[in-house]
Parts: structure tokens; C-alpha cells; sequence
């Protein structure tokens, strides 16, 4: 409860930067920094505890058989809707905030032997579908035209990526750097929060009904499915807890920010990603809660 406790005020201090002096791009700063220090130390740290078995690929597996899922019902939800909204959706809806929002609440909520889970769905489900799927989305309703190169080189010098398939071949680092790399992972949890405080943006004229059928299968839909598909499966119990609140994390907030930039639907956009922030520090502890009691 305390973590928890301490996640939201890193998320209220991010709001409140808001209306500080920060420098321009403070909030790219902090995920620069995340994104090349403190995520490929957390990865060499967490990753070599995972036990590779059949449960681990299910939870690979698990945000490639939710993505068609969460496809389709943006295109049954959106067929009366200008394609600017349904880009906004397709974009938004299937892409959830797996790794800035889900490694500290994951921990708050599972234990840190999740983490290693939480980093597997991150990089080999959101990561790739947010590159693969995202990039071509975004080409398909602003271009028309799907740069392949791009796309690849973007897969192979992503950071953390790279540090995952380092990290799987080498396993456990030398005992001799292994603390400097834990106090380089620290640093994740706040900076990462407090990116996704300054970050949150509500407000502006919404379509509420398409609103309120988005974030239900966002936040209550999707985890569900996913239940069931890995409670189906006999998945181990830490890693079908896992990839459930994977699956129920709230938009992605690069999504939300790759709609605004391509001008679908912005304040839908932005309205996902923030007030599905906000609900989900409802629903997700809920789901963890069920999920115990359940298992």
C-alpha cells in the first residue's frame, strides 16, 4: 500500500510541474533518460530471473492475440465515425502503458518478482506492436505509405530491446557491477512517473459515449479476455497475474502522442490516455485483488 501510496504521489508532483518554469521538452528529457539508462538496467537486472518456460510465452503471446481483438471492436465502434477518430482509436485503444506505468505498478501490486514478466510483455508485445503496428497505422491514415526501413531500424537499436536479447544470452552480471547497475534501475520508478505526471493532459469537447465504450474495453475488457485466455492455458499464477494487468494498463501515452501529433481525434486522444490513467488506479488494483482471491 505504501509503493502505491508513493506511485500516486509521483504521478501528483508530475502534475504539479505542469505549472513550474521546466525547460522545453522536459517531459522527453526525463524519457530520454528512462528510456536509455534506467529501462536497460532494470532489464539487466530483472531478466535473468525469469524462469523460461511455457508460462513466459504465454505472456509474450498474450498482446498479439489482443491486439486483432481490440482491432476489431474499433472498427465495429467506429464505422459511423470520420477516420481521423477511428485512427485515434486504433492507435490508442490496443497500446497500453506497459512499461513507464506498469513496472512500478506491477511491483506495487504483485512483488518485484513480476517484474521480469512485466518486461517480457513490454518489450516482446508493446514494444513491437507499437512499432510494427503503431508506425503503420499512423502511415496508413497521414501518408498512405509504410517506411519499412525505418521501422526496422527503430526494432534494432531500440535500447531496451537490445538490452533484452543481451541480457537472455548473458544472464546474470558480475556480481562486481551488479549494484551499480540496481541504483542505475532505481531511478526508473520515479523519473518514469513523474514524465507521465507532467505528461497527463484532460479536458477539451469530447464524444462521451465513444469515449465510455473505448476505455471500458480498454480497462475492462481487455484484462478480462486475457484472463481467461491464460487461466485457459494453466499459466503459472505470478505470470497470468502479470500480463492481465499488462493487458489492463491505460493507453499508451507515445499513442495518445503520435494521435495528437497526427492530428486524429486529439481530444479524444488525449482524454484516453489521461482519464484512463486516473480509472485505472482503480481497476487495476481491483483486478489484483479478484485475481488473488481467485488463484
Amino acid at each position: 500500500m505504501a509503493l502505491f501510496v508513493f506511485i500516486i504521489g509521483l504521478l501528483v508532483i508530475g502534475i504539479l510541474l505542469q505549472k513550474s518554469d521546466a525547460p522545453v521538452d522536459f517531459a522527453k528529457s526525463l524519457n530520454f533518460f528512462v528510456i536509455y539508462v534506467s529501462l536497460p538496467a532494470t532489464v539487466l537486472i530483472q531478466v535473468p530471473k525469469i524462469h523460461l518456460d511455457l508460462s513466459v510465452i504465454w505472456v509474450i503471446v498474450t498482446p498479439w492475440l489482443l491486439l486483432p481483438i481490440a482491432v476489431y471492436a474499433v472498427l465495429v465502434m467506429t464505422r459511423h465515425y470520420p477516420p481521423d477518430v477511428r485512427a485515434a482509436l486504433l492507435l490508442v485503444v490496443p497500446m497500453g502503458n506497459t512499461s513507464f506505468l506498469g513496472i512500478p505498478l506491477v511491483r506495487a501490486l504483485l512483488g518485484e518478482d513480476a517484474i521480469g514478466y512485466v518486461l517480457m510483455y513490454d518489450q516482446f508485445g508493446s514494444f513491437l506492436i507499437v512499432s510494427l503496428y503503431g508506425s503503420a497505422v499512423v502511415a496508413r491514415y497521414e501518408t498512405g505509405k509504410i517506411n519499412k526501413g525505418v521501422i526496422l531500424k527503430k526494432l534494432l537499436l531500440f535500447p531496451p530491446f537490445v538490452f533484452l536479447i543481451f541480457a537472455l544470452l548473458v544472464g546474470e552480471l558480475p556480481w562486481q557491477v551488479k549494484p551499480y547497475i540496481e541504483l542505475l534501475s532505481a531511478t526508473l520508478v520515479p523519473i518514469a512517473l513523474i514524465s507521465v505526471g507532467y505528461s497527463l493532459r484532460l479536458g477539451g469537447e469530447i464524444d462521451y459515449p465513444l469515449f465510455t465504450k473505448a476505455i471500458t474495453i480498454k480497462l475492462l475488457a481487455m484484462p478480462l479476455i486475457a484472463f481467461g485466455i491464460l487461466y485457459a492455458t494453466g499459466t503459472q499464477p505470478l505470470a497470468l497475474q502479470t500480463a492481465v494487468l499488462e493487458s489492463g494498463m491505460p493507453s499508451m501515452i507515445t499513442a495518445g502522442a503520435l494521435a495528437i501529433a497526427s492530428g486524429f481525434a486529439p481530444a479524444l486522444s488525449a482524454a484516453l490516455v489521461g482519464y484512463g490513467l486516473i480509472l485505472s488506479l482503480v481497476t487495476l488494483p481491483l483486478f489484483a485483488y479478484l485475481m488473488t482471491a481467485l488463484l
